[in-house]
């Protein structure tokens, strides 16, 4: 039985523990069905208990179709404080598919977005391509990241990857200049997103490296483009940065979301090796969410000898693991009991543990204040 096989019984559950868990798993595995989406983002519409667990770890296909009518009803009826988490995902449609739907997104869409679309959809390639120099320009220009900047500037990088507007030789030529200096620039961060929509495993060799820089917007993007590739090649080539304190959280959460046994077997190696509590909380959490048997021995351990831990929550983990593969454990009812005990669901917004910290450190929030 694989991860998917596993994890699909309870993609729907009444057992609230369980259903955050299982939508933090699927936070950034690509291989989620669109079948398996629209089913969370109808619970998330119709379970205001769910709502904001479900659309805060939410990944949509930009060419997703049907799930624009399950968005569109959620944002029309969410409360102001969880309108926001409908808005976003409905800003990751492709521009094409937005535009064709312009009528009934235009309420929740900004203004200043159909403009941009309508060159995308309509514009020559030389357009385009100004845009992204533009874009890439005037992020520079930006003492701290301009987040509306940057989803246009990737929009326009989307573009010109579906389109075949973009080479092999063009995304060589920028990554090579931005090794060469201490920073990637903007282009060269878009640059790396373009390699992951493009699947080009020949970067692998190229991109593992970078995973040792202390630069968290060109991190997320070489995760996600290693992530895409979903090969053990990938594992292999990531495999030393898990032992490194200054990798390990990225390193960690490539190998997590590629559900291979190969991946479970480096990362039970690499729990072995590790000795700081830090490291071991990190590959404690990827080993969980494979959803692996195989892993139960180091899982046990851990839970046994460290039973909390500042950078991740070992009950919801360990609770959510043992219920999902079947097996017991003599601490489960305790787990469950901390887990619920005058607790209830929260209407407000929450900050997912994989998230940027809202403190503004750039760093994570289950490495800074979560």
């Amino acid at each position: 039985m694989n991860f998917k096989d596993r994890i699909e019984p309870f993609l729907i559950t009444d057992d609230l523990i369980v259903q955050e868990f299982v939508v933090q798993a699927l936070h950034d595995y690509p291989n989620v069905s669109k079948r398996w989406i629209e089913k969370l983002v109808r619970e998330a519409v119709e379970n205001e208990e769910k709502r904001s667990t479900i659309l805060i770890y939410l990944s949509i296909n930009p060419m997703h179709e049907e799930i624009v009518g399950h968005l569109v009803e959620g944002a029309q009826h969410a409360p102001s404080n969880m309108s926001h988490l409908y808005f976003q995902l409905l800003a990751d449609l492709d521009p094409e598919l937005a535009l064709k739907h312009k009528e009934v997104l235009k309420t929740f869409i900004p203004n200043d977005y159909w403009p941009l679309y309508e060159v995308l959809v309509d514009g020559m390639e030389e357009e385009v391509w100004l845009l992204i120099e533009d874009f890439a320009k005037k992020l520079e220009a930006e003492t701290y990241l301009n987040s509306n900047f940057y989803i246009k500037a990737k929009k326009v990088a989307y573009t010109l990857v579906k389109k075949g507007w973009v080479t092999e030789a063009q995304l060589d030529k920028v990554v090579q200049e931005n090794l060469k200096d201490n920073w990637f620039s903007y282009k060269g961060i878009l640059a790396v997103y373009m390699i992951g929509l493009m699947k080009n495993d020949k970067y692998i060799q190229t991109l593992a490296p970078l995973l040792v820089r202390d630069e968290d917007i060109l991190l997320e993007e070489v995760a996600a483009a290693l992530i895409s590739f979903q090969t053990d090649e990938v594992v292999e080539a990531v495999a030393p940065y898990l032992l490194k304190e200054e990798s390990n959280i990225f390193a960690a959460s490539i190998i997590e979301n590629i559900k291979t046994d190969y991946a479970v077997e480096v990362l039970r190696n690499a729990y072995r090796q590790v000795e700081d509590e830090d490291s071991q909380a990190i590959i404690f959490e990827a080993l969980i969410h494979q959803l692996s048997p195989a892993a139960e021995p180091e899982i046990n351990q851990y839970v046994s000898e460290r039973p909390t831990s500042f950078l991740v929550e070992v009950e919801q983990l360990a609770y959510s693991y043992y219920k999902i593969i079947g097996l017991d454990h003599p601490l489960m009812e305790e787990w469950k009991l901390k887990l619920t005990e005058g607790s209830s669901p929260v209407q407000t917004e929450k900050v997912g543990r994989n998230e940027p910290c809202p403190c503004g450190s750039g760093k994570k929030y289950k490495k800074c204040c979560g």
